[in-house]
């Protein structure tokens, strides 16, 4: 269904044009532009956002974004003068394994561009420009029905803030969303309303939970929106869990054509990594996905994405996870894996795919693939931990040399890798 589009609360605007109205008069704080005050002063921040949750890019330069609490998916076609080209900023010493950190103190710089503390900043996902390398991230200011929303861009270190309310935007509803006060046993439904929304081929595929009786739920949406939804419910064996599960939603996917055939690969809680044809996804279907690899039991996926390592040059699967390592799996091995077999007693793995993952030593609370040569993460450094940093980390080891220690920190210590030959080696690409 195509809507207009429609602006949001007065109150919203009110606090964005208060908190810019406080700050305009004084000093920005290092990492804020004047932009970003403007943006806040004209309360252009929120446009028809009720909430900014996940984020993707489509073809010529749209941005797709979920709101959970709008239950819509927005598309902003953003113009040339909403990106600005971030090629020209330095990612690091690829080399020797040392990213840069594009903005220090990140949720500091946050709470100062929204007006507030930052205990009350809710970074929601992030995601890469790729032709221009700018980064954006969904942004609430303040936690549940009452968040303040924006859309925030990465200008050579400055934070901006979008203003939405100028850019073209279409939107779609997502129907059946739970309702506001059911329960999970921990969390409210209405959380997994849209756990993750990605681009191809000329559809976004939105996944998430109904009110429904079978609730994990992959809507397919032609984009430019339009009436012909089609929904589909999706199961799969846990084998984790020794069951079959109809409820709980795919958590993160991406879709990848291998063999000539396009396929949805999606990673649920508990971190099942399952295989769907996008053949099988049809309107009105029930479609059980195949379990091709156990990642490992009481961990959830941050973010998954694939990557060509610049070290082999073959194309990899990354998922990051919450408690430990992140994993990392060969694409080309995603349509041959044998499915694992359905029915028997819990088997906490891992399994499938999941004995010969490789575990990467990331830690982030978002990760975006930038270029060829370099990841972008928010994450808080080891040394640092009392701060959030968007910093560089190097394809395809994604390890920072500097904050280890070894035998090679000594400045007359042992160099197999020639380190000291590369010190002063910066680049992007």
């Amino acid at each position: 269904m195509r809507e207009k589009s429609v602006t949001v609360g007065q109150s919203r605007r009110d606090v964005l044009r208060f908190a810019a109205a406080s700050a305009v008069g004084l000093a920005l704080p290092a990492g804020l532009s004047a932009a970003s005050a403007a943006s806040r002063a004209s309360g252009s921040a929120s446009g028809p956002l009720r909430s900014a949750g996940v984020l993707t890019f489509g073809p010529d330069n749209v941005l797709f974004v979920g709101d959970i609490t709008g239950a819509k998916i927005h598309a902003f076609a953003l113009r040339d003068k909403d990106l600005t080209s971030q090629t020209d900023v330095i990612s690091g010493n690829f080399h020797n394994f040392e990213g840069r950190d594009h903005v220090l103190g990140l949720d500091q710089k946050l709470a100062a561009l929204f007006g507030t503390t930052i205990d009350k900043i809710v970074i929601n996902d992030m995601a890469v420009h790729q032709s221009s390398e700018q980064i954006f991230l969904s942004v609430e200011r303040g936690r549940g029905t009452d968040a303040i929303p924006g859309i925030v861009k990465v200008n050579h270190g400055q934070l901006e803030i979008l203003e939405l309310d100028t850019i073209s935007h279409s939107q779609v509803s997502i129907p059946n969303e739970p309702d506001a006060r059911d329960m999970l046993e921990f969390d409210p439904q209405q959380m997994f309303a849209i756990t993750d929304v990605k681009y191809y081929d000329g559809e976004i595929f939105v996944t998430g939970i109904t009110n429904q009786r079978f609730a994990s739920t992959l809507h397919r949406i032609p984009y430019p929106f339009s009436s012909n939804m089609a929904t589909c419910t999706v199961e799969i064996w846990h084998p984790v869990h020794g069951q079959f599960e109809t409820r709980a939603p795919i958590i993160r996917k991406v879709i990848r054509e291998l063999n000539g055939e396009p396929y949805l690969f999606g990673v649920y809680g508990c971190t099942p990594l399952v295989r769907f044809p996008l053949s099988a996804l049809k309107d009105g279907a029930h479609v059980r996905g195949d379990v091709i690899g156990e990642l490992g039991y009481g961990a959830n996926p941050i973010d998954m994405l694939t990557f060509t390592s610049p070290a082999d040059s073959k194309d990899y699967l990354l998922v990051t996870i919450d408690t430990r390592s992140a994993s990392q799996i060969a694409v080309s091995d995603l349509a041959s894996a044998p499915p694992q077999p359905t029915g028997g007693g819990i088997d906490f793995g891992p399994g499938g795919l999941g004995r010969t993952q490789r575990a990467l030593p990331i830690k982030a609370e978002h990760m975006a693939i930038l270029n060829s040569k370099w990841a972008v993460l928010v994450w808080r450094h080891p040394k640092t931990t009392y701060r959030l940093d968007l910093s560089t980390l190097a394809l395809p080891y994604f390890f920072e040399r500097k904050d280890g220690m070894s035998e090679m920190n000594w400045p007359n210590g042992p160099d197999p890798f020639q380190y000291r030959e590369h010190r002063n080696e910066l680049s992007n690409q």
